[in-house]
């Protein structure tokens, strides 16, 4: 596939400009930040040298753009005054695959064409190409005080994926499930430098991403902009300021915007707190006592003698579950964090154990035979997963009530996992074995999930996809086997490049998280359970049959 990008025509502010306001609500003005405030150190790239040619312009242009500390300024040098003025390197970031190609094109015009296999947008939401796109990029150029520079040139920045892992960084923009009773994360990428609060709170303004759409909502009315393209940070209070628009939220939606917008900024360094204006007027607003839901939980496995809880140090039985069932038939398990409520499945069916009372309580609650996986959401609600696609999820509540869900899966199913907070799902894509798709769960006001909506697809780079679990609420932690027969974890952001861990002593079949998202449990080959803390695994329980965590 090929694009062209065209060149930039439109006019930018420079920063530290003002611009007269063209709305009531509305203003355009500096970058507010402290005065203590500083963007973060990166690459310091070269700036022009005179009597370069047409070509090593440009190409010390892109080279820049490894330098986003004060705007980009050293690429704005390779500019010309005009231009530099209006030029905007937040519009677009192209991760470059390969070296980049220069072609003149008439007198004072280059093209460059750039492989890129992936690109973040201004919101900060990353895209990987599954192929490498080829783009061509067109420069115009003119003489300035006697040097070529760059008069026109596409609204974007330039670098390579090594480049990328070390300026840009990854944040959290927070929404709340359909219930808004638990914030979800949307990952974004942006450089750490002063700006980063406004970019967050222009990509909170401007929505989810596609992928995660129906499955949350905002508490800012649409349509709410920042009266001043500014968060500005004073002694560690963020200031937001939004236009009357805001006005329309009523005095629990203000609360709880307040708490997105807090989840959203204090992630910054130096930021501990939020104070939200409506056209320069402080609002008195208490945050919703709301938490974001934690990743990981308790640790069970299964052996012939019961279902025990890891602790550790010592391995302890949960209450009732020595006898009750023949652990040599259960095909999948699922515990809650407090071992209160079992669910397993079985050739018979899937069984769940009201385990309260002082002797659990079972009940066959589906005649499903040939289950995939089954697990409790947060919510309380048991899913269970068919092998096959042509079978509908069931969902069941600990009531015995029960609803179905669809997806747009063919054939076998592969392992399903579902996200803190419920919101999402993944789920590995039938017949392919490195492609793991997420999904957004939409549910009703009493937490029923009504819907799936596809989502965005992780693709894996190493192997054939073993296991995974969400490591984080928008990171999968996949355990893949290699060409050579070992076995490998990388973690994968839902939308963002993949990082290496620690290999594993042995060779595993299934990872699951562990507490607090701070480790991970490994099943091998041979029923042994190893725990990553860190970069360091330690063997805690041998004999598994099976295993579950609260992921």
């Amino acid at each position: 596939m090929k694009r062209v990008i065209a060149l930039a025509i439109s006019a930018f502010l420079l920063a530290g400009c003002a611009q007269l306001p063209t709305q009531v609500d509305i203003k355009s003005g500096p970058e507010l930040v402290a005065p203590e405030a500083a963007d973060f150190s990166y690459y310091v790239p070269n700036g022009p040298v005179d009597g370069s040619s047409q070509q090593e312009i440009v190409s010390g242009f892109l080279a820049a753009g490894t330098g986003p500390q004060n705007d980009y300024s050293v690429a704005r040098e390779f500019l010309t005054d005009e231009f530099a003025q209006r030029w905007n390197p937040a519009s677009e970031v192209l991760i470059r695959d390969g070296a980049p190609g220069f072609t003149p094109s008439g007198e004072t015009s280059l093209m460059v064409d750039v492989r890129v296999g992936a690109s973040v947008d201004e919101h900060g939401s990353y895209k990987e190409n599954l192929e490498p796109e080829q783009v061509t990029l067109r420069f115009t150029l003119e003489r300035q005080n006697g040097q070529w520079r760059i008069a026109n040139a596409p609204n974007l920045t330039v670098v390579t994926s090594p480049v990328f892992s070390v300026v840009f960084n990854a944040f959290q923009v927070y929404f709340y499930n359909n219930t808004q009773n638990a914030l979800v994360s949307d990952l974004r990428w942006f450089p750490s430098r002063a700006s980063t609060g406004t970019k967050l709170v222009n990509a909170l303004l401007a929505g989810p991403s596609a992928h995660l759409a129906q499955g949350v909502v905002s508490s800012i009315p649409l349509g709410t902009k920042l009266t001043i393209d500014a968060v500005n940070i004073q002694d560690g209070v963020a200031q937001v300021d939004f236009d009357s628009t805001a006005l329309e939220a009523d005095a629990l939606e203000r609360r709880l915007m307040l708490t997105q917008l807090r989840a959203t900024l204090m992630q910054l360094v130096g930021v501990s707190d939020v104070q939200v204006s409506i056209n320069s007027s402080p609002q008195d607003i208490i945050p919703a006592n709301l938490q974001t839901p934690t990743v990981g939980g308790a640790a069970f496995y299964l052996r012939n003698t019961g279902i025990y809880r890891v602790t550790g140090t010592s391995d302890t039985v949960i209450r009732g579950t020595a006898g009750f069932l023949n652990a040599e038939s259960v095909m999948a398990f699922d515990v809650t964090e407090d071992g209160d409520w079992i669910g397993f499945a079985t050739a018979a069916g899937v069984t769940l154990v009201d385990n309260t009372g002082l002797s659990g309580r079972a009940e066959l609650v589906s005649n499903r035979q040939s289950v995939r996986s089954i697990f409790f959401d947060s919510y309380g609600y048991l899913w269970v997963v068919p092998e096959s696609s042509g079978e509908p999820i069931e969902i069941i509540a600990k009531s015995g009530e029960r609803k179905y869900l669809f997806d747009s899966l063919q054939g076998a199913r592969g392992q399903v996992r579902i996200s803190p907070a419920g919101a999402r799902i993944a789920s590995l894509e039938p017949g392919e074995l490195s492609r793991i798709r997420t999904y957004s769960v939409s549910r009703d006001l009493a937490g029923w999930p009504i819907r799936l909506t596809q989502g965005g697809l992780v693709h894996t780079s190493i192997g054939s996809v073993l296991s995974f679990t969400w490591q984080s609420a928008d990171t999968l932690r996949v355990l893949e086997e290699t060409s050579s027969g070992l076995t490998s974890i990388s973690d994968y952001p839902i939308t963002g490049p993949r990082s290496q861990l620690s290999i594993p002593p042995v060779t595993g079949v299934e990872i699951f998280t562990g507490s607090a998202g701070l480790s991970t449990y490994l099943v091998s080959e041979n029923g042994e359970v190893w725990v990553l803390t860190g970069s360091a695994w330690r063997r805690v329980v041998t004999n598994a049959l099976l295993m579950a965590t609260n992921d």
